[in-house]
């Protein structure tokens, strides 16, 4: 029992496809290796794979093979027959190893045939250069004479060990061997490996943490030792850091500074432009940026050199910011507004112009809807018309995340009004699942109607998700539209968007994508409660499915569920198909169960909203109607009567969700 080695050395390897692909071979490897327990490392110059302890086992299987039968098996000499012979050769097995066996009602020559499957370390040789060839890079480069073969960067060794043992593991023409190598420049040659159990060791030797984790904790206390030297604290995006970590071999920091005129930029253009090409972090105290930085470079910094070279870089950079700068406020955002025209989203879609002028419809529409005071409409139909002016800014054009923050910037400059300017921050949000919303009603409103007009303008023109394509982000668009109309309850129906944006079979497609995106939002709900609410409700009207969906999640483990599912299913199970006559005549109801029901349902349908536990309430009169009142009466008056009764109690239901669709459990439903 022995630790298991695999490590695939390479060129340097893009930051980003590094934990990508670190996960992709892990699970081949534990399919293949039958361990959940893979350990992954990762540098830019290597993928790593340890398992302690393996065993390389072998499944032995053994069967009984039948030949002739035991009678025509030898002669009266007792030597074997020509078809005992025969069976013996196709097994290579001798005279001595055959035995008698019972087979059905008949006695037969018998063999007992053992045989070894290949060991798990066989089989991950045989599919070794397969899984490789399989990791779903964006780029894949070949860099061999063989069209076959090709990776993110060139492989240049393959180590593998099963503790002192080189497992025979190949890609191309590269065979497994026991040497790897160090850092690029603080370690020279080859450096072997005598067992997989000291390969992290000797790697940190030779100036390597192969273990992300600890390069990412060595990183966070650098920071916060250089920051400390100068009173400061670290400042920076929160992907940068995951960034550095996957551009280091072993990581040493470089505190440099600044001019401090450049202190004049907007805090987050200077953390932009420092973290955009530099992948530096900036440096804050008392809540303000200093004229520090911290570099992490990936080569032991012996002299200054390393500190002036990022300092000059660092210095171009934020020149060109400070001129960018000041040249756009020389410029009003009102003035950019008609120039939109000359940008294209799509040949299909429009400019950037006529996308603002269906944003001041939809925000219009959203107003009306919300009723929004004057205000607020006024606010928001005036942050419509400047949400993209900012995109012909010179520092949007060179720093394009700055989208929307410099839209703020400039408003707040020029004398717009505070909400305003801060709705084109906001319009963007949320960028991700870990962002927050809009905080701003004016933001959430521009925010939502962006987001409408991406759905509904990129479906009308065919250009729909598939699979893992999504080149215009609409499935974020459609998580951020579900996030802002749920944290704000706002009951909106997007279908009567459809005066802004037309009608057709698109509509169709749209509102089964919402559909999908609600389930994929309410992760962790049972399925079947989404699809039970998303039966009997459009997924146009978001916030109406995720209020009755959360309604059905609050009594999932209640006998509450039980009741209501019962009740249903009682009384559409007997509806026919298609049915849709609702007219109950008072007149014919001549039980006094059917009379008793009726009442019940008048009852809960003027109330207009009805709750799970008034629904539940008619299950016993209900029960009491199918005991004692025959719905297919031989009277088509009363039986088309009694089944447009049952029809109403259906589509009260209907009003949270198709009780059907639910999954009966025991006890609880």
């Amino acid at each position: 029992m022995s630790d298991l080695l695999i490590e695939i050395g390479t060129e340097e390897l893009p930051p980003e496809v590094i934990e990508p692909a670190l996960s992709f071979i892990k699970e081949r490897l534990r399919e293949i290796l039958r361990r959940e327990d893979v350990e992954t490392f990762g540098t830019p110059r290597r993928l790593a794979f340890l398992v302690r302890n393996f065993v390389d086992e072998k499944e032995v299987r053994e069967e009984i093979v039948f030949g002739p039968p035991w009678k025509m098996s030898f002669d009266e000499e007792g030597k074997p027959t020509k078809a005992l012979e025969g069976f013996l050769k196709r097994h290579g097995a001798e005279v001595g190893e055959v035995f008698r066996a019972r087979k059905g009602r008949g006695e037969y020559a018998a063999l007992k045939i053992v045989s070894e499957e290949e060991s798990l370390l066989q089989k991950l040789s045989h599919s070794f250069e397969d899984i490789l060839l399989s990791v779903p890079f964006p780029r894949r480069m070949r860099w061999t004479a063989s069209r076959k073969l090709s990776f993110s960067r060139p492989i240049r060794w393959i180590l593998a060990l099963h503790g002192d043992r080189v497992i025979d593991l190949s890609f191309g023409d590269l065979r497994a061997d026991r040497k790897t190598k160090g850092h690029r420049f603080l370690s020279q040659g080859w450096i072997e490996i005598e067992r997989a159990e000291s390969y992290l060791e000797k790697l940190e030797k030779h100036h390597v943490v192969p273990s992300i984790e600890k390069r990412r904790e060595m990183i966070l206390s650098a920071l916060e030792r250089e920051a400390e030297r100068v009173g400061g604290v670290p400042e920076y995006p929160s992907p940068l850091v995951d960034e550095v970590t996957q551009l280091v071999e072993y990581p040493f920091p470089v505190l440099g500074r600044f001019e401090e005129r450049f202190l004049e930029l907007p805090e987050r253009v200077i953390v932009t432009v420092c973290a955009h090409h530099q992948r530096f972090f900036c440096v804050a105290r008392d809540g303000k940026l200093t004229p520090y930085f911290i570099g992490i470079s990936n080569n032991l910094p012996r002299t200054d050199l390393i500190r002036r070279g990022y300092e000059k870089v660092l210095r171009a950079r934020l020149e060109d910011a400070l001129f960018f700068y000041r040249e756009d406020l020389k410029r009003r955002l009102d003035d950019l507004v008609p120039r939109l025209s000359g940008v294209l989203i799509h040949p299909k879609i429009g400019t950037v112009l006529e996308k603002v002028e269906r944003l001041r419809r939809v925000v219009e529409k959203l107003c009306g809807d919300l009723k929004c005071s004057p205000e607020v409409r006024e606010k928001a139909l005036r942050s419509a018309y400047l949400s993209k002016a900012d995109l012909l800014t010179e520092m949007v054009k060179e720093f394009d995340e700055l989208q929307g923050y410099m839209g703020y910037v400039y408003a707040l400059a020029q004398g717009e009004d505070e909400e305003v300017a801060l709705a084109l921050f906001e319009q963007y949000k949320p960028r991700g699942a870990e962002d927050e919303t809009p905080r701003t009603l004016v933001g959430a409103l521009l925010s939502l109607a962006d987001k409408i007009d991406d759905l509904f303008s990129f479906f009308r023109i065919g250009e729909i998700p598939t699979g893992g394509s999504d080149p215009f982000g609409l499935r974020r668009s459609a998580f951020g539209l579900l996030r802002i109309i749920d944290e704000r309850k706002w009951d909106l129906d997007l279908g009567g968007f459809r005066d802004i944006y037309g009608s057709g079979a698109w509509e169709e497609e749209l509102e089964a994508f919402l559909a999908g995106r609600i389930e994929s939002y309410m992760e962790g709900v049972r399925y079947d409660l989404i699809r039970a609410v998303l039966s009997v409700e459009s997924a146009f009207r978001p916030y109406e499915v995720i209020r009755r969906i959360r309604t059905l999640e609050e009594i999932k483990d209640s006998p509450l569920l039980r009741d209501l599912y019962e009740a249903y299913r009682r009384a559409v199970k007997i509806i026919p198909e298609g049915w849709k006559n609702t007219r109950v005549q008072e007149e014919l109801l001549k039980e006094k169960e059917e009379v008793a029901l009726w009442n019940a349902l008048r009852e809960l349908e003027r109330r207009g909203e009805v709750s799970l536990e008034e629904l539940a309430q008619l299950r016993k009169p209900l029960d009491e109607f199918f005991d004692r009142v025959l719905v297919m009466d031989r009277d088509e008056r009363i039986r088309t009567n009694r089944l447009a009764l049952l029809t109403r109690l259906k589509l009260l239901f209907n009003r949270i969700a198709d009780f059907s669709k639910l999954v009966p459990l025991g006890g609880a439903g």
